[in-house]
């Protein structure tokens, strides 16, 4: 919380939703999901019912939270935007669509946290490996002061952008 957040890839918007709840101080299960460890015979309701008003009262209201996401895809970001409203978190995130390849930062330093594509559903392989060297090149270029966190499956193909590891 506090630090600028973006999901320049973010399909239906999960990075952004957790990271609105961290943001606004929402405890993970706050929506009425039970938990495994109530079925256990030394769990004691009265303790937990105090846990999670707790919890609720720590709530921050749905506000602007300097969390951001885009997605190339106008389905995928109609998609956030949906699953956002329906949590109740459309106000803390500001969401367009665009390319990672052609979008500005938007924050001068932050966090940027992907799920990179892997060839099983968005690309082929040829297109992956013309894809992350120009994403490398994108992100030297536009997001320099950046903390990039990018998830893949293919440990080759980060060496393709030719980023230094933090």
């Amino acid at each position: 919380p506090g630090t600028p957040l973006f999901d320049p890839m973010c399909g239906s918007g999960t990075f952004l939703t957790e990271a609105a709840q961290m943001a606004l101080n929402i405890a993970p299960g706050s929506g009425g999901r039970a938990f495994g460890f109530q079925r256990l015979r030394n769990f004691r309701l009265e303790t937990w019912k105090e846990l999670l008003d707790a919890a609720q009262d720590a709530e921050k209201p749905a506000q602007p939270a300097q969390i951001y996401g885009s997605d190339i895809s106008p389905v995928a970001v109609r998609a956030a935007l949906a699953n956002l409203d329906r949590a109740g978190l459309l106000p803390a995130v500001e969401l367009r669509s665009g390319d990672i390849l052609e979008i500005d930062a938007p924050a001068p330093a932050g966090v940027l946290i992907a799920n990179l594509p892997y060839g099983e559903r968005l690309s082929d392989q040829e297109e992956l490996a013309t894809f992350y060297p120009q994403l490398g090149a994108a992100l030297k270029r536009k997001f320099a002061g950046w903390t990039c966190h990018l998830l893949t499956a293919d440990l080759r193909r980060p060496k393709l952008m030719r980023l230094a590891p933090g």
